[in-house]
């Protein structure tokens, strides 16, 4: 019995939402699958929305060359859809209830078996059977399955991927948080967009810039999704008119909250009369999620991947009343069967892949399930004095940074109209002003007369930072979530446990030693200030790593920001010598 669906992708522009459906349409065996795809045309060329999923094991309906496990994976059927006279059509969610992923997934593949699988595929390629396998393996826990929506708009939100999508029928529900296009059709327009290719996201803006560029030039994942834009072409030049069918866009890196993603974009316009059960037997199930040549290449992943995949790299669609059609490849999914959940990840292997840079990416493919992001503002903070913002282009360069790291919409044109308002309003006198930008692109400004600081709380103390802050981008930008910085009364002066100092709970650390004053390195973990950076710009400051030790040097000690510029600290150091043991031992 069909419980909910939801399809928020990103080409219908609102999240979807479908209940009560006028027919089920299920196929629990191969000879209905054939079926349920006819219904589903039948019914959308009558003026209904027809949503659904095929699981990997519908293949062989399609073609019988191509292997998959016989058996399914938990309670999804091979195919179901739904027809629905109407759907509610609302704004994505911007917010969603606090829901947890417990971070107690295991693999039922281990490093070892990992390995072994990969010396297996390049077997298979020296024997000229196969030259690139999407091999995948499976981690489960439980789930409650009361929870499942929730973990869905948790994702949705978290991930800002492309593809997202929730079905809930009997004691299953999918939940897909997909970024990848299996391929569209709008009139006789199709269009398929492969994802393959992988690396990390950096926590600063200057790495993830390595990441990306590095992505965008390395040779084997390049080749990967080369071989794959061949196969797919292949595969529409089944059903496209002869030379119709070209590479519109070649190996663009696009950016998601953990990683960077390699994809293709191929186009073809279809044969007249080409209907939707033709165009899955062109091209289901993706070759992006499979390998190439197919047909072996299928029975290689059948034979090294105990389990059936299910959902996980079949497809889920919308099939709209105007005719248009939306599918997914389903990666990023967790399938959720009574209360035990499984969550399927791989990549592509090559004869250039090494096992263990394959594990990592792995590894990297899973971080979301368990990652807990909190929603968060990104803001800026600056001072207002005599109608003028001191810093204003660092300022609004800072908030575009993070916007773009982040993937928030952000109009400059619009926060500086926001800000021109603000200062038409304002005295001479100076003001803390607070710039934020909220994830859907809103703008808020709030200040408050600038205070100088109070004795107590220049009387600094010095605080541990137990916490590796060099691996959170939450350390290098400025948001409204900073887990590792605890404000208190009084100003902190951070250092590691490796006697490294590091910053101040409201600025960056500057120590004057001998005639030079320095700050640390943004390496060691802390936030590239804005006044940190035009010290360091104009010659006022050096970048040396600082330690403990040099306290005992320092004839003095400031703390800086943009609003207030350098403030004196006045440090209790008896405790220093303790420390300094401490952090030696």
């Amino acid at each position: 019995m069909h419980r909910k669906t939801i399809i928020d992708f990103k080409e219908l522009g609102q999240r979807y939402l479908f209940d009560e459906p006028l027919v089920e349409l299920v196929a629990k065996s191969l000879d209905q699958v054939g079926p349920v795809i006819e219904n589903v045309q039948h019914y959308q060329q009558l003026g209904y929305y027809v949503v659904g999923y095929l699981s990997y094991e519908a293949t062989a309906f399609f073609d019988n060359a191509l292997q998959t496990h016989n058996d399914r994976l938990g309670n999804e059927y091979l195919a179901y859809f739904t027809v629905h006279k109407t759907c509610q059509k609302k704004d994505l969610p911007l917010d969603y209830d606090s829901i947890t992923i417990p971070n107690q997934w295991v693999s039922l593949t281990q490093k070892e078996a990992y390995q072994k699988a990969i010396e297996t595929i390049h077997h298979e390629m020296r024997q000229g059977n196969t030259y690139q396998v999407n091999y995948t393996l499976q981690l489960t826990q439980e789930l409650n399955a009361a929870d499942s929506l929730a973990i869905y708009n948790k994702l949705v939100i978290e991930q800002a991927a492309g593809y997202n999508a929730y079905i809930a029928h009997d004691d299953f529900a999918v939940i897909s948080a997909s970024p990848e296009l299996f391929f569209k059709q709008e009139g006789n327009r199709l269009t398929t967009r492969p994802m393959k290719g992988t690396t990390k996201r950096g926590v600063n803006s200057w790495l993830d810039q390595q990441e990306h560029d590095w992505l965008q030039t390395d040779g084997k994942n390049r080749s990967e999704n080369m071989m794959i834009v061949d196969l797919l072409r292949n595969d529409m030049g089944k059903i496209c008119q002869t030379g119709s069918v070209c590479v519109d866009r070649l190996c663009e890196v696009e950016r998601y909250s953990t990683v960077w993603q390699m994809t293709s974009t191929i186009v073809g316009d279809l044969k007249a009369d080409c209907d939707l059960i033709d165009i899955l037997t062109a091209l289901f199930p993706c070759g992006s999620i499979t390998g190439a040549p197919k047909v072996s290449t299928m029975a290689i992943i059948t034979s090294l991947e105990p389990k059936p995949r299910g959902i996980y790299c079949g497809s889920i669609g919308i099939c709209l009343p105007d005719g248009r059609r939306f599918f997914n490849v389903p990666i990023r999914t967790i399938q959720l069967s009574h209360n035990q959940a499984t969550y399927g990840v791989g990549g592509g292997i090559t004869w250039q892949s090494k096992w263990e840079d394959e594990y990592e990416e792995v590894q990297q493919k899973t971080t979301f399930l368990y990652r807990h992001k909190q929603i968060f503002d990104l803001k800026t903070t600056a001072k207002v004095e005599h109608q003028k913002i001191a810093f204003l282009e660092q300022h609004l360069n800072r908030l575009k940074e993070a916007a773009t790291y982040f993937a928030y919409p952000y109009n400059e044109k619009a926060l500086q109209k926001q800000l021109a308002t603000y200062l038409e309003n304002k005295d001479n006198a100076a003001y803390r002003l607070m710039i934020r930008l909220s994830k859907d692109g809103k703008i808020s400004l709030s200040d408050q007369p600038l205070e100088p600081l109070s004795a107590d709380f220049l009387t600094a103390q010095l605080s541990l930072q137990d916490k590796d802050v060099t691996a959170s981008p939450f350390t290098y930008f400025k948001t409204s979530y900073r887990p590792h910085i605890e404000q208190k009364s009084y100003e902190q002066l951070f250092y590691n446990q490796a006697g490294q100092l590091l910053e101040t709970s409201i600025g960056n650390l500057f120590v004057q030693l001998g005639q030079t004053l320095y700050t640390p390195p943004v390496a060691v973990g802390i936030l590239p200030g804005l006044f940190r950076q035009e010290l360091l710009a104009t010659g006022q400051a050096q970048e040396k790593e600082v330690t403990l030790a040099d306290l005992k040097e320092a004839s003095a000690i400031f703390g800086g920001n943009a609003v207030r510029g350098l403030y004196p600290l006045n440090l209790e150091l008896t405790h220093l010598d303790a420390l300094l043991t401490k952090s030696q031992a």
